[in-house]
């Protein structure tokens, strides 16, 4: 039972250390791709799509239409 413990209290000590190492880390900043909430671009096959943006990224894409 006392191997059993100290297991559990090194593992416990492992998840926190990872946890503080991934919040202290360095986080790159979002590089922003759109200006407007509807971008209107060339999809792979050279037709247009219409492209919608949240936070300044592309989130969805579809086919033009009403």
């Amino acid at each position: 039972m006392k191997r059993y413990s100290w297991i559990l209290i090194v593992v416990a000590i492992v998840v926190v250390v990872g946890a503080a190492a991934v919040q202290l880390t360095p986080h790159r900043a979002v590089k922003r791709t759109c200006q407007s909430s509807i971008v209107i671009t060339k999809g792979k096959d050279g037709l247009p799509l219409e492209c919608v943006c949240e936070g300044g990224m592309l989130t969805s894409c579809f086919g033009p239409g009403p």
